[in-house]
């Protein structure tokens, strides 16, 4: 169904009922402007992304561009994370809108002709949803690396980091198997969980898997054979990445009588890195 534009009735009550109602009812509201052009207008709207509330002030969109014969229908949609209005123009003399770009949320169909001067209620169909229950594949982000069955010599007492050199999966791209280091682009919380096998030359060897984030050692776990035996550890943590800079790699130290090798068995050394939030 078109539009319309609202005004309540000038009302003491009216007007509080709907300063009550105006942020339920009326986010991103498309409709004509007052003296109607090829410009519409929405209404201030706000969006939630996580944590995080946008205010968004009203808009004008476009003006937009007649076609010279024919009709044509265009969508106007807002981006999901700062609210920004823009046009999608439609196929000529089609009846099926344009498709919505990913990233975005519909509001309005206006339809367009060549005898269009002007764009009034009548030629916009709200078609604000804002409730999408899917989930976006560009938010997320999860990865399963590990070391393709290749094991890797260790030092003794020397933190190395762990050549993850393979991934399983690397959704949202974040694993760089090149510089072996988890670096996500987008900001958050992520869950990291690493585990390596080795074995002890003698009893009282050790070995000792970290959490280094930029640079720095973050979380870690020791564990010391009583025998020649193998050594198993993992360590888990959840960190704040910032999307841009912050970066995560893993090290191994242990302190055989000399170098040993790092189990490059896929289901025994890997990291998995998942974002929570």
């Amino acid at each position: 169904m078109s539009v319309q534009t609202f005004n309540p009735t000038d009302l003491s009550q009216s007007t509080a009922n709907w300063t009550v109602a105006q942020r339920i009812v009326g986010p991103f509201a498309p409709h004509a402007q007052v003296s109607p052009d090829l410009t519409i207008a929405l209404d201030p709207g706000y969006l939630l992304n996580g944590t995080t509330l946008t205010e968004v002030k009203a808009q004008i969109v476009g003006p937009f561009a007649p076609p010279a014969s024919g009709f044509r229908i265009d969508r106007v949609v807002v981006d999901r994370t700062t609210g920004a209005a823009s046009v999608v123009a439609g196929t000529a003399n089609s009846l099926t809108p344009p498709a919505i770009p990913s990233g975005k949320l519909p509001v309005a169909r206006v339809f367009l002709d060549s005898t269009t001067l002007k764009i009034d209620n009548n030629a916009i169909v709200d078609e604000r949803a804002f409730n999408d229950v899917t989930t976006l594949p560009g938010s997320r982000t999860v990865c399963r690396a590990h070391m393709n069955g290749t094991n890797q010599t260790i030092p003794v007492n020397t933190h190395t980091k762990v050549a993850f050199t393979n991934v399983d999966f690397n959704i949202g791209g974040a694993y760089n198997t090149t510089n072996q280091r988890f670096q996500p682009s987008v900001p958050g919380h992520y869950e990291i969980y690493a585990q390596a096998w080795m074995l002890a030359s003698a009893g009282g060897a050790g070995m000792q898997l970290t959490i280094f984030k930029n640079g720095v050692e973050d979380a870690s776990k020791l564990v010391t054979a009583s025998v020649y035996s193998w050594m198993s550890v993992d360590v888990t943590n959840i960190l704040y990445f910032d999307g841009a800079s912050d970066y995560v790699e893993i090290n191994v130290y242990q302190s055989n009588s000399t170098s040993a090798a790092l189990v490059g068995v896929t289901a025994k050394t890997f990291l998995l890195a998942n974002r929570v939030d």
